[in-house]
């Protein structure tokens, strides 16, 4: 006879790190697209990306507040507490919107690995004109185990040293929706192919002042 053991056992998950997905309201949406409208000033200078286009952005009083919001959203989830690195930041110093940009991605163009500035960052897509699903059609991408062709990529490690992905593909499901995360994260934008025009997001840093 096959004994039966019954097996008590306990899942651990001693890291409790991640982002926050946030549906932006239609209001501010409108408010961004406001801001995009009057961008003149050229951002590419202090960026990693290999884009066509990058604009600062005056963030307008409603897109603090939701950025706020964010912010004690992301703290109250994940309990984060970023590593005071610079002893001169005073004690009564809080967390405030430091940057704010527009991207003008075209077909070809990328942002390659990198991390920003500050405590938390975000990105906002506004404008997808691809599907990643198409994208995935395309002949060289047909039949690859790991394609990522037009998609948005955080990199991590796990528990082990082990290097992870996390894909977002892109289309007009993304529109309006924003990622928070701690600026040190690795994220990644891949190419896209067959159109010309850009895909369009709003990408920012929160830092302490």
């Amino acid at each position: 006879k096959l004994l039966l053991i019954m097996l008590e056992s306990r899942p651990i998950t001693p890291i409790r790190d991640g982002w926050l997905e946030v549906r932006v309201p239609e209001n501010v949406m409108q408010d961004l697209w406001g801001m995009i409208d009057v961008a003149s000033v050229d951002a590419r200078e202090k960026l990693a990306g290999n884009i066509s286009s990058s604009l600062n952005l005056d963030a307008s009083d409603t897109f603090r507040s939701f950025i706020a919001e964010a912010t004690e959203d992301y703290q109250r989830n994940f309990n984060y507490k970023p590593c005071q690195l610079v002893t001169e930041i005073p004690r009564e110093a809080s967390m405030q919107l430091h940057d704010l940009w527009v991207n003008y991605q075209y077909q070809t163009e990328f942002n390659p690995s990198h991390v920003h500035f500050g405590v938390f960052s975000f990105v906002i897509w506004m404008k997808m004109p691809v599907e990643t699903q198409d994208q995935m059609r395309l002949a060289f991408a047909k039949n690859n185990t790991s394609s990522c062709v037009s998609c948005f990529q955080f990199e991590y490690l796990n528990l082990f040293g082990g290097r992870r992905t996390f894909n977002y593909p892109m289309g007009k499901q993304m529109e309006g929706l924003m990622v928070f995360f701690p600026a040190e994260m690795n994220h990644l934008v891949y190419p896209f192919y067959g159109t010309k025009e850009p895909r369009i997001s709003v990408a920012g840093n929160i830092a302490l002042k």
